[in-house]
């Protein structure tokens, strides 16, 4: 059986996408933590209770008579429990999930993540990254140097700076490493959760869509715009089943792009938030499109749960 008939089978069934979902949402910086936890809380909310979402926020070590740098301040309890959930809770009053917070200073942020993940028996890890840390532009260098298989993972990082080059290496390690499935949020900021854009190009990219429609648009007032970019919802009998059953379940929010129709820049600007498999990132990157610099937050799923 291949992704797209387990995929169908989960969504008629619905049985993977009632049961609890328990997230860790691990972070350095207050804001994209934020960012991070609305997206959980939107992934957790949206099915039966006993779901739970526990916060990480990993700070930098502090050197001796070192100040609190900026971007570094902790998050407030109070944005835990309360502000940064309210508006979701109140649309779901029956809805109970247990918060946790957490916050360490470490360099070892990647093992922090692991470790705590096991111990709090997650089943999703989602890590934030601000975009003064990674941006696209890092990454697809990154990508590119790494397709030459005659280069080293020594010579590759050596390419970048040590600052950028931990945080590419602990990223790759994340999303290769991690049993579990799996969420990586390149955060630029957003206003507003209304435009969403899922590129699908490579197969396996179609095992995202689960998340994207049943734990966040069956739910909000958002417009979503998937770029079938292989076709495959168009040739592939299974997932053109597959398409209709999410069109029957939420009528009205999913529009198709127009293969037709280049993606400029301006349609790219004009989005709040990219949703995609790790796979068709690892393409996007590689591709050399012209709007890669003008990506708004990135939301990057590896989904090893079917």
């Amino acid at each position: 059986m291949d992704a797209v008939d387990k995929l169908a089978g989960r969504m008629e069934g619905d049985a993977d996408f009632k049961r609890p979902l328990h997230a860790l949402v691990s972070f350095t910086e207050t804001e994209t933590g934020k960012r991070l936890g609305i997206l959980a809380a939107h992934f957790t909310l949206s099915r039966i209770d006993k779901s739970s979402i526990t916060f990480l926020q990993l700070l930098r070590p502090l050197e001796a008579d070192q100040e609190e740098e900026e971007g570094q301040e902790t998050m407030a309890s109070d944005v835990y429990q309360n502000k940064l959930f309210t508006s979701i809770i109140e649309r779901r009053e029956k809805s109970r999930v247990t918060i946790r917070a957490f916050v360490k200073r470490s360099d070892d942020w990647l093992s922090e993540t692991l470790n705590l993940s096991k111990e709090q028996e997650c089943n999703i890890v989602l890590l934030g990254v601000s975009c003064h840390r990674l941006n696209p532009g890092l990454c697809q260098k990154y990508f590119r140097l790494k397709s030459d298989p005659t280069r080293s993972e020594h010579h590759v990082l050596s390419q970048f700076q040590p600052s950028e080059a931990h945080i590419l290496s602990n990223i790759s390690s994340f999303m290769s490493r991690n049993p579990m499935a799996s969420g990586l949020l390149l955060d630029q900021g957003w206003n507003s959760l209304s435009s969403l854009f899922v590129p699908i190009l490579c197969p396996t990219d179609v095992q995202i869509l689960p998340y994207v429609l049943f734990r966040f648009a069956e739910k909000e007032p958002v417009e979503l715009m998937i770029w079938d970019a292989i076709g495959i919802l168009a040739s592939d009998t299974k997932a053109q089943k597959f398409y209709q059953l999410i069109g029957k379940k939420i009528e009205g929010k999913v529009m198709l792009w127009d293969g037709n129709q280049k993606i400029d820049r301006a349609f790219i600007q004009g989005q709040d938030l990219v949703i995609m498999g790790s796979s068709g990132w690892a393409k996007l990157l590689n591709a050399g499109l012209p709007w890669i610099d003008a990506l708004p937050s990135v939301l990057i799923l590896k989904d090893n749960i079917l």
